[in-house]
């Protein structure tokens, strides 16, 4: 799986303004905010993909087996 969803550095890099090289965040809960719903769209996008297949009526998988597929979708080290 590729991550691409920026990493926090370079979000805050992107999105805020530096003096002599030293971030100046104006508003850190908009920023928060933005990077959480980033990877929150990011881990339902995976978790869609991640669901098993149904193939036939017989084939339908179990409530376990979603339920692993979907939680671990999208690893907590994507996170950065």
């Amino acid at each position: 799986m590729e991550n691409k969803v920026p990493t926090a550095t370079k979000l805050i890099r992107n999105k805020f303004p530096t003096h002599d090289g030293i971030f100046v965040l104006r508003n850190i809960e908009e920023f928060m905010i933005e990077f959480a719903k980033l990877h929150v769209n990011a881990a339902l996008k995976e978790a869609l993909e991640s669901i098993p297949c149904l193939g036939s009526s017989s084939d339908i998988p179990t409530y376990k087996e979603v339920e692993e597929a979907v939680l671990n979708c999208y690893p907590e080290n994507l996170i950065q």
